[in-house]
């Protein structure tokens, strides 16, 4: 490239070194041009190498651009002062004046590229595009000048032109060196133009000086394709050596911070080997410690495994291998042994009335009491809940064990003080002898429990078991599974007895009633089974099918006032906290409004947990259900109990209904009254006569029931 340059003239060298400030540096030198661009850090991550590589590209270009301003503005300042003379002024002087407004242009665009606060914010190449609108004016500008004043030079003048013009065009191939295309463009703009009209002018200067021309503009693209390549291999090596820099300052890094890791760790080994023997020895004096604490563990643990935690007596276990033993001894010795099942009579009324602390000291109490009277050589233990066992050896006669027993009963029967009052309970016991009742500890076991629940269902309050208790509770047990397996069949239906209005004389309430027809024992009352299906919890299954099928019955009797249907209901249903699902279940199936469904409940009921019966009640009353209190009078309340229950109407027991000629009449308007005091409707059960009927009107009852009216009829013979 210099090498052309030379040969033009000593006038073009000179014009040149006046540039040098804007004059790139040759290819060998490129890579101290291209060492300090764009920091790294300004280069974001997610930067590809291209993007990164024209990035540099832009700054190579920006960051040479003001000694090219100068150089152009001092070059077309001095052709411009030598063409004054052969050309008009007023074109020259526009001709100047838009090449240094071009330049002033360009050196905003160089100030704004300098002073942005955020220079990746713009991609590389938009960066060399805005930067070659510039310089593609610039060149456009200078391509002008030989087509509008070459006419009108001399030959020194087109000469002069012609080598300010090589001059800029040498310059412009380091200058351009990141931009191939620019350089190009900017040299055929400078070039071509001159070339060209030397071509044109004919003549052997011209013709030379025009060939000369087009031949250093191809030397130039030439030498400004390879000074590209060189400066771009720069700007990739030099990105290439930054990240090989980096990489090595991050292994650095990494190095030194894992020799850190190792001495700390060399010196947290160190402390550890340091502390090892003190901490061994420690730990065996821990261990030694652990052996005395388990012993003496092992040795609570032995206790609590064979003691009742409440009472301090022995526990289920340990009176099973103590009767194991006993009745070893007492086979070896030929002597009787009995066995004697004590449960506690309304225990459960102390847990719901005082809370299961009163319920815990009142165990407490009795077991000291039963460990006062048992004999030394008897045992006694807790077998759970509220019931004991007692192991009596021989030699003994029954009598002796029924004596006995009863002085366990009496003891117990005593009062137990305890806050806040006095509790006073009973006992049921259950005896069993060996070997006439049982052979073996689950035998004789089972047989003193079932001799103990004899004498409940007896209300005998001492029971020796008997050959046919064991018949009877296999009937029992027959019986359940019977009622069981019948719930829910057609051995169930439903029969209604209406409840006709005083006044009315109308059928207001139908109370529905349930009947079980055994196969092989005919006709089961309810006063039979629902006993059994309590205890056994299949009254929540028998009470919903009575629920779905009375509101089934009851949603179909038409007419313009049809009545209500009352189904009676169990405390056992309240407490297991089925009853309002069920209720709610079998309303919306049968679309059945609610307040023509009516719940009857005994007195018994209110004798529970208050805390948990009247929140359903009030509930169920909240949804338009009414309650009725049914057999009023024969249980626990009183009168003036009346206005805590969540009820609406009570029923008068029929016993007092029979006697209402006779003798109960004031019973029966005291009862009246005080319900109308509160509020509350009443219905009279069991009027069996006319005279009866009349009495109880003129007492101002609200409802009558009974066989007077109708019995308990099938749905489909109801006259409603």
């Amino acid at each position: 490239m210099r090498f052309a340059i030379k040969r033009i003239t000593v006038g073009h060298l000179f014009l040149a070194r006046m540039s040098s400030k804007a004059i790139p540096k040759p290819v060998a030198e490129v890579s101290t041009a291209v060492r300090d661009p764009t920091p790294a850090a300004a280069i974001p991550r997610e930067m590809t190498a291209r993007e990164a590589t024209e990035k540099d590209a832009a700054d190579l270009l920006y960051g040479h651009g003001i000694g090219g301003l100068f150089v152009s503005l001092l070059a077309s300042s001095g052709l411009g002062f030598m063409a004054r003379t052969q050309i008009r002024s007023g074109p020259l002087y526009a001709w100047w004046t838009i090449m240094t407004l071009v330049l002033v242009c360009r050196a905003i665009d160089l100030a704004l590229f300098r002073l942005s606060k955020h220079p990746s914010t713009a991609t590389g190449r938009a960066q060399i595009q805005r930067f070659g609108i510039g310089l593609v004016a610039t060149a456009l500008v200078w391509g002008s000048f030989p087509l509008a004043f070459f006419s009108g030079l001399d030959n020194a003048g087109r000469t002069f032109t012609a080598i300010i013009v090589s001059a800029m065009v040498g310059g412009s191939a380091s200058v351009l060196s990141p931009s191939n295309l620019l350089s190009i463009i900017y040299c055929a703009c400078l070039l071509l133009p001159t070339s060209i009209l030397f071509l044109l002018l004919g003549g052997r200067d011209n013709t030379f000086l025009g060939i000369l021309g087009c031949t250093f503009f191809v030397v130039m693209s030439a030498s400004a394709r390879v000074t590209h390549r060189a400066t771009m291999a720069a700007i990739r090596l030099s990105h290439h050596n930054r990240a090989l820099a980096a990489d090595m300052q991050a292994e650095r890094q990494r190095t030194e911070t894992a020799n850190l890791e190792l001495r700390v760790a060399q010196q947290e080994l160190s402390e550890i080997n340091r502390s090892l023997e003190s901490r061994i020895q420690a730990r065996t004096v821990q261990l030694a410690q652990e052996i005395v604490e388990k012993e003496r563990f092992a040795k609570d643990l032995a206790y609590l495994a064979s003691t009742d935690p409440l009472t301090g007596i022995p526990n289920r276990l340990t009176i099973g291998k103590h009767l194991a033993e006993a009745m070893n001894h007492a086979r070896s010795a030929g002597q009787p042994l009995a066995v004697l099942f004590i449960d506690l009579d309304k225990f459960k009324e102390v847990n719901d009335v005082m809370g299961h602390w009163a319920g815990d000291r009142v165990l407490h109490t009795v077991a000291r009491r039963l460990s006062e009277c048992v004999l030394p050589t008897a045992e006694l233990a807790r077998w759970g809940g509220d019931e004991f066992v007692v192991i009596l050896p021989g030699p003994l006669t029954t009598n002796d064990v029924m004596e006995f027993a009863n002085t366990l009963r009496n003891r117990l029967c005593n009062h137990i003080e305890i806050d806040p009052g006095i509790v006073t309970i009973d006992a049921t016991v259950g005896i069993a002898l060996f070997p006439e009742h049982g052979e073996t500890q689950e035998e004789l076991i089972r047989a003193a429990d079932m001799a103990m629940y004899d004498g409940k269902e007896r209300r005998a309050k001492i029971q020796l078991f008997d050959a046919s208790l064991s018949q009877r509770l296999t009937e029992r047990h027959l019986f359940e599974r019977a009622l069981r397996s019948a719930v829910g069949s057609p051995a169930f239906s439903l029969v209604f007895q209406p409840i006709y209005g005083s006044r009315s004389g109308r059928c207001e309430i139908v109370e529905a009633l349930t009947r079980w027809q055994h196969p092989r024992r005919g006709a089961i009352p309810p006063s039979k089974f629902i006993p059994v299906a309590e205890r056994t919890g299949e009254i929540n299954a028998i009470g919903r099918w009575v629920l779905r099928e009375a509101c089934r019955t009851a949603a179909s009797w038409r007419g313009d006032n049809p009545p209500a249907v009352s189904v009676n209901i169990s405390a056992v249903q309240i407490q297991s906290g089925s009853l309002v699902p069920d209720v709610l279940f079998a309303l919306e199936e049968s679309s059945l409004p609610p307040n023509r469904l009516h719940l009857e409940l005994t007195e018994s009921v209110f004798a529970g947990d208050h805390n948990v019966i009247n929140p359903v009640l009030q509930y169920l009353r909240s949804k338009g259900l009414s309650i009725l209190l049914d057999d009023f009078g024969t249980g626990f309340s009183c009168l003036s109990y009346l206005r805590h229950l969540p009820i609406d109407m009570i029923k008068i027991d029929k016993s007092f209904v029979e006697s209402v000629c006779v003798d109960s009449g004031p019973i029966i308007q005291t009862i009246i009254t005080t319900a109308q005091t509160f509020g509350l409707k009443t219905v009279a059960e069991g009027v069996e006569t006319s005279q009866q009927a009349s009495r109880i009107r003129e007492l101002h009852a609200n409802y009558l029931q009974g066989f007077l009216f109708s019995p308990a009829l099938p749905a489909d013979k109801l006259d409603l």
